[in-house]
């Protein structure tokens, strides 16, 4: 049969509203043609006429998701695969759908395909596809998700992740970046982190190895989401994964690069052993880099800066005397996004707040030619800026240290 008379014959059992036929029920219930009828409602679920909603709906509709969720454990390896891959469609449909099939318990089922080493990669591949889309779908779903941990086929994969195919890898890393997605009414510091325990030593594993930059990036993400968390923050740190992500902060991919220098913001905020783990790791170059040839990336980088110029002066000075500070300055001087140049501003304020006691900083601001960055930044029409500028400049000039003078003729 060809494709087109195929399509045809599949296409006989929706009827014109939308519903499965009676022949396909019947056909369907019969022990002994389970292969073949399973091979066509796949078929037909992957047929572009009717739409795929409808036919993912009348398929429901018909009674027979659970028999198809319980084919996942059969012996059959074609019916495993067919099975699978009617699931991977229902879970592609509206949330209503891919909740019926978690309703109908199909997580423990594709946990158990996924999990199996003697399936075939493609049907390892539909196991964690529908098991990702489960975890994207809503928040609610995404609860159901995580109490089950239906994220450790896909830990699994990461931890040996050479005995995978790229395309499984790729897969699992989607999965996990799935399983953390923030939505509307979710947040990790709403969960108890412990849940990602097993998860973040792997994750961070897999990114100190040799991997493309896709599935890097997309475990990186799910190591950002995680690290709004202290405790997971703390973790990620343990791991010994600073140089990596220090290092990621200088990539050519955008996703990865930004990421990486979210979570290193984390741990610039941190004083103390976070702090020094990503300065001694050459996180003043990374954002050096960041600055001079990454500009989509300009913004974040500043405000890696301002954490670090927040820090007790011992912390604070490798800033002050590193090639950032002319940088920074040039950027408050001829800068036109408006929110990169408050950034910059930002951390010119925070070390000018820190010397104001001690003088500290304030001679390499004012012989970098501080003064006159802000002065000309006082022309600026954004008021935010303007404020800043003033400031800095009050400090410079009003705090007893011995170059005020300097900074007034300036």
């Amino acid at each position: 049969m060809d494709e087109e008379s195929l399509e045809m014959d599949l296409n006989k059992y929706i009827t014109p509203d939308g519903e499965v036929g009676g022949a396909f029920v019947r056909k369907v219930t019969k022990a002994h043609s389970w292969l073949d009828s399973v091979t066509k409602v796949g078929r037909l679920l992957r047929s572009k006429n009717p739409s795929a909603d409808v036919t993912v709906q009348a398929f429901i509709d018909s009674g027979r998701l659970l028999n198809v969720i319980n084919m996942l454990s059969a012996s059959n390896a074609a019916l495993v695969s067919e099975a699978s891959s009617i699931l991977l469609s229902v879970t592609l449909g509206t949330s209503r759908q891919t909740w019926a099939a978690v309703s109908a318990g199909a997580i423990p089922q594709l946990l158990q395909v996924a999990a199996s080493t003697s399936n075939i990669e493609d049907v390892r591949h539909n196991a964690l596809l529908s098991l990702g889309n489960i975890a994207g779908d809503s928040d609610a779903l995404r609860d159901v998700f995580l109490k089950e941990r239906a994220f450790r086929p896909a830990l699994d994969i990461l931890a040996d992740s050479s005995k995978f195919s790229p395309k499984t890898v790729n897969t699992a890393t989607w999965v996990m970046e799935s399983c953390t997605t923030p939505g509307n009414r979710w947040r990790l510091n709403a969960y108890d982190i412990s849940t990602f325990n097993e998860a973040i030593p792997i994750l961070c594993k897999f990114i100190q190895q040799k991997n493309k930059s896709k599935p890097l990036a997309a475990v990186v993400k799910a190591l950002r989401r995680l690290c709004s968390s202290p405790k997971a923050a703390n973790m990620i740190l343990e791991t010994g994964a600073s140089p990596r992500l220090v290092h990621f902060c200088t990539s050519k991919n955008d996703g990865l690069r930004e990421d990486a220098l979210n979570i290193v913001s984390r741990f610039a905020f941190e004083e103390g052993r976070p702090l020094q783990s990503i300065l001694d790791h050459g996180v003043l170059q990374a954002l050096h880099t960041c600055i001079t040839d990454h500009v989509k990336s300009r913004q974040l980088a500043c405000f890696v800066a301002s954490n670090i110029a927040m820090a007790a002066p011992p912390q604070a000075e490798p800033l002050v005397e590193s090639s950032i500070l002319p940088l920074l300055l040039e950027i408050v001087t001829n800068e036109e996004d408006a929110g990169v140049r408050r950034e910059a501003a930002t951390v010119l304020q925070h070390l000018a707040t820190k010397g104001e006691k001690t003088g500290d900083y304030y001679s390499s601001l004012v012989e970098a030619d501080c003064v006159e960055a802000c002065c000309t930044a006082l022309r600026s029409q954004d008021g935010q800026m303007v404020e800043k500028a003033v400031r800095i400049i009050a400090y410079l000039i009003d705090t007893p240290w011995s170059g005020a003078d300097d900074a007034i003729e300036r």
